[in-house]
């Protein structure tokens, strides 16, 4: 499933938020791509509406890479404890 998510992650920062085709992979840390942190917020609702999840605030951040974020992501929709957003 985080492959999927993953692929939804880069499409959303390259068709949403401008970051270069082919500069975002799984090892790219969110800080790296075209977005700050008002855009986390941002990337979390268009998430939540293309995963069909609630994205919880601070569960994205610039230190996590794109494969990081996408696990998170997956974990939303896993059965167990979610994700504990950063602090």
């Amino acid at each position: 499933m985080s492959d999927a998510v993953l692929a939804a992650l880069v499409d959303t920062l390259v068709t949403k938020f401008d970051t270069p085709p082919g500069s975002a992979g799984a090892h790219t840390p969110l800080g790296e791509t075209a977005v700050d942190s008002l855009a986390l917020v941002e990337l979390g609702l268009i998430l939540e509406e293309r995963l069909g999840t609630p994205v919880p605030e601070g569960l994205l951040h610039p230190d996590q890479t794109l494969q990081e974020a996408a696990q998170a992501l997956a974990a939303l929709n896993s059965p167990g404890p979610a994700p504990t957003p950063a602090t």
